[in-house]
């Protein structure tokens, strides 16, 4: 907590506080006594985004914040002033790449009074590092203001947002990005050294990442509901080069290719849950253990690429899902054409979800009709349907299209047994996509869905807007030979953005010093505060609260907050004679503690308050005088 609190001692004051009595003394370092501050963004900080969050300290007796900003340090070209009635502004519309500016903060006082400017605090953006977008809105229809954040593996690999105009909003390149959650949490890693899953944030910080090295597969990070981290990590074993017209190749190579002999390493997967707090491996469930050699893919072509690997891809795990509510995870393999769902924790396969045995991917599959192949993306929605992204690369074959068709599926299993197809949308032939892809069944009831097309002379990505009719509302597409792996809609950047504002916090005269401090009195009685949710994500914020003189019980708890919402909390005091005694305040996002804001603050009587800068009566009575004014003297 002390690493995130600010600590300021005005000059000026510094010495009449020390006059105070001890317990005030050991105080100094925590409580803000002089003007508020900038937090963010730091002086001289480059940013690589251009929805920038502006926050500042709360000021004694302010009613709200004038905030300027300006390309020229003199303020000579005012870009943005506006008034604001918490500590915490984002602008989305105004700032651009590769410009600097200056930024300041001044108190709003009853009646309109401003106060004095903070100090100026400047900041730059970087450049812009994406090709060139296209949007169209294809269908006149309102489409949401949402941000698409999207993980980009050609011609290189990185991170971005973009709005809906296809207008860079946010960047970060080296990151293999794969996604985000309802919280605004990103997902992702890298594929080549350290080889680590990590968690981060818009800041480009790492929030947390899985021990370096160890194999891992970087197809699926994320954060599961107790709070620890699932990812998948390969793992080899030896097995046998099956017949196939593949086997003449291994052959010239001096193996024996006779289908028996265990002698050419297969790569399958390990799906691993780490703890958050040791990061050791606390459960897996491993590939080799609960499927069979026996089965793997015979037209799919993954043999083809073994010797040139030096292992065979048989599963290309590429997806999974945690299902709370039912304690399972749901898993997609590539190769297999398969989807799994297994029990947690006892790592169980309840079934398996694929083709027709004749394939050779397996004899005990589910739903065998569905014959979906080198599926995507596969994910479960509150009502229990799957949703995945269904590549077809066997289409022709498995269901007789006239060229290979991709389509996203949403199915309903009936008893762990039959399927059922809820919605099904075929791209159109120019989107079909080999490989990667992704699906995000949106609020709004549409589906967002991103595709690497391959139809054209060249591969070109589209991501698309379909409602439930099947109508293309929205497209962005890019230069050729760009990929992402997966795109989604996102309310806001910031996710983590929101401000704690303290009612009744006054520059008061205590003991003959100027200090600041929240007022307890007859008509206001308790505590009050609000959080107010900046972002455009529904938060569940924990608070904290204790005192040195026990006036209030000390609490945690946790509120839910909607997007851009707010919610007041108020704590009853049971003061004694003591007339003054100082809190601490910690309130943060759940899944975004590295923001927690750590507040320290004086509590006062107001008997104890020898002045204030202003006493504004609640309502007035007049009475009649007496003796009556003929009287020498009369009140």
């Amino acid at each position: 907590s002390i690493q995130n609190t600010s600590w300021r001692v005005c000059p000026n004051q510094k010495d009449g506080v020390a006059e105070m009595n001890h317990k005030l003394i050991v105080m100094i370092m925590f409580v803000s006594l002089c003007h508020a501050g900038l937090i963010r963004p730091g002086n001289g900080e480059e940013l690589h985004y251009i929805h920038v969050l502006f926050e500042w300290d709360q000021e004694p007796n302010a009613d709200a914040y004038n905030l300027q900003f300006s390309n020229s340090e003199s303020f000579s070209n005012i870009l943005l002033d506006v008034n604001e009635a918490t500590t915490v502004y984002v602008e989305k519309n105004i700032i651009s790449w590769e410009n600097t500016y200056y930024w300041r903060v001044r108190p709003i006082y009853d009646e309109n009074n401003y106060g004095e400017w903070n100090a100026t605090s400047y900041f730059t953006t970087g450049a812009s590092i994406f090709q060139n977008f296209n949007a169209s809105t294809i269908i006149d229809e309102i489409i949401e203001d949402d941000l698409i954040i999207f993980g980009q593996i050609s011609p290189f690999k990185g991170a971005g947002v973009v709005d809906k105009y296809g207008n860079e909003i946010w960047n970060m390149e080296g990151i293999f990005f794969n996604s985000v959650n309802e919280f605004g949490q990103l997902f992702g890693g890298y594929l080549a050294p350290p080889y680590i899953g990590m968690e981060f944030n818009f800041e480009k910080d790492t929030v947390w990442h899985t021990p370096i090295g160890g194999g891992l597969n970087n197809h699926e990070f994320t954060q599961i509901p107790n709070g620890n981290y699932m990812t998948l990590i390969n793992k080899y074993q030896l097995g046998p080069v099956p017949p196939g017209d593949w086997r003449q190749s291994f052959q010239n190579a001096g193996y024996l290719a006779d289908g028996i002999t265990n002698e050419f390493p297969w790569r399958g997967h390990r799906i691993v849950e780490f703890d958050k707090d040791t990061k050791e491996q606390v459960w897996d469930w491993n590939a080799f253990d609960h499927f069979s050699m026996d089965d793997y893919d015979v037209y799919g072509g993954t043999w083809n690429y073994a010797l040139h690997n030096n292992w065979y891809d048989w599963l290309h795990g590429n997806a999974f899902y945690f299902d709370a509510e039912e304690s399972v995870i749901y898993v997609s393999f590539r190769s297999l054409s398969r989807i799994t769902k297994i029990a947690y924790p006892s790592g169980d396969v309840i079934w398996n979800m694929g083709l027709p045995e004749k394939y050779g991917t397996g004899d005990d599959n589910i739903c065998t009709d569905l014959l979906f192949s080198f599926q995507h993306h596969i994910q479960v929605l509150e009502n229990g349907d799957l949703l995945f992204f269904d590549n077809g690369n066997l289409s022709e074959m498995l269901l007789g299209d006239p060229y290979p068709t991709t389509r996203i599926r949403r199915i309903r299993v009936v008893d762990d047994s039959e399927c059922e197809t809820v919605w099904q949308y075929d791209l159109p032939l120019h989107l079909y996509a080999p490989a990667v892809g992704s699906v995000q069944h949106l609020d709004n009831g549409n589906y967002f869905v991103n595709t690497m097309g391959t139809g054209r002379s060249s591969n070109d990505f589209s991501n698309l807007e379909i409602t439930p009719n099947k109508e293309i509302l929205w497209e962005l597409t890019s230069e050729v030979n760009t990929i992402w792996y997966r795109s989604f809609k996102i309310p806001s950047l910031h996710p983590d953005a929101f401000a704690v504002v303290l009612d009744h916090y006054y520059n008061v005269e205590f003991a003959g010093d100027s200090i600041d401090g929240i007022i307890l009195d007859d008509r206001n009685p308790n505590l009050s505060f609000t959080i107010y949710n900046k972002s455009g994500f529904n938060q569940p914020y924990i608070y904290s609260i204790s005192d040195s003189e026990g006036w209030f019980i000390e609490s945690r708890d946790t509120v839910t907050i909607a997007a851009f919402g707010e919610f007041n909390i108020n704590f009853e005091t049971t003061m004694q004679s003591d007339s003054i005694t100082t809190l601490s305040l910690d309130c943060w996002p759940l899944h975004h503690d590295f923001t927690i804001k750590s507040m320290n603050y004086y509590v006062l009587n107001e008997v104890s308050v020898l002045g204030r800068e202003e006493i504004i009566p609640f309502e007035f009575t007049f009475h009649q005088n007496y003796p009556n004014p003929f009287n020498p003297i009369t009140t």
